[in-house]
């Protein structure tokens, strides 16, 4: 999380954190998480200008569905009475990125040392890997039918490309570091029919040289 003591006008930073992450759709949760570096450059007393270099663990977990399960001839299986059998088929994304936030901060002092940091600004990223797991997919063949992988943007129409808005706060404790709560609201999807990126992480930032 991009929040750190300012008691000098340039700052290096460790940051690192964890969370939960998801799409604004009716996907469901997974866990998401940070670590990487940040440079931090004082304006005044309260103003900053905080870039990033984040290794960040995004994802989404899409609601079961059923399907219908094939047989070896490539046609749909079906019980005694003629209807379709159907598989509940589940099936989980991880999206790892490289990321680049420059954020804004404002210190607000509460007393030696110790402040209220808000922060906001742009984000981009670079999908770097990722899986997409697959369990009991019905229309597979073989082993498959059970579970199987891909690879996130590796997959059609997959978009490695992801930007949106970043913001946070934080409490700086004495000595360099940070705690705090941040969240990414991704503006741009994943798939041209899919959702866009969306998570929340709690975060420890510790700024070298205090």
């Amino acid at each position: 999380m991009a929040l750190v003591v300012t008691a000098s006008a340039q700052t290096f930073q460790l940051k690192v954190g964890g969370g939960f992450a998801s799409q604004y759709t009716d996907k469901k949760l997974v866990g998401s998480f940070k670590a990487g570096i940040g440079y931090e450059y004082e304006f005044d007393q309260h103003w900053t200008f905080n870039p990033s270099l984040l290794f960040v663990g995004k994802g989404w977990k899409d609601k079961d569905q059923l399907v219908p399960d094939f047989g070896p001839d490539g046609e749909p299986k079906k019980d005694e009475n003629g209807q379709i059998i159907m598989s509940r088929m589940g099936r989980s994304v991880a999206a790892n990125y490289l990321e680049l936030p420059l954020v804004i901060n404002y210190y607000l002092r509460l007393g030696e040392s110790r402040y209220i940091v808000l922060g906001a600004g742009p984000y981009v990223a670079c999908g770097l890997m990722g899986k997409v797991k697959t369990k009991g997919d019905g229309r597979r063949q073989g082993a498959e039918k059970l579970y199987y992988e891909e690879n996130t943007f590796d997959l059609q129409g997959a978009r490695r490309f992801d930007a949106g808005i970043q913001a946070q706060v934080g409490y700086q404790l004495p000595k360099g570091i940070t705690v705090g709560v941040e969240a990414d609201f991704g503006l741009t999807r994943y798939h041209a029919d899919g959702g866009r990126n969306l998570s929340g992480l709690v975060s420890l930032t510790y700024a070298f040289g205090h």
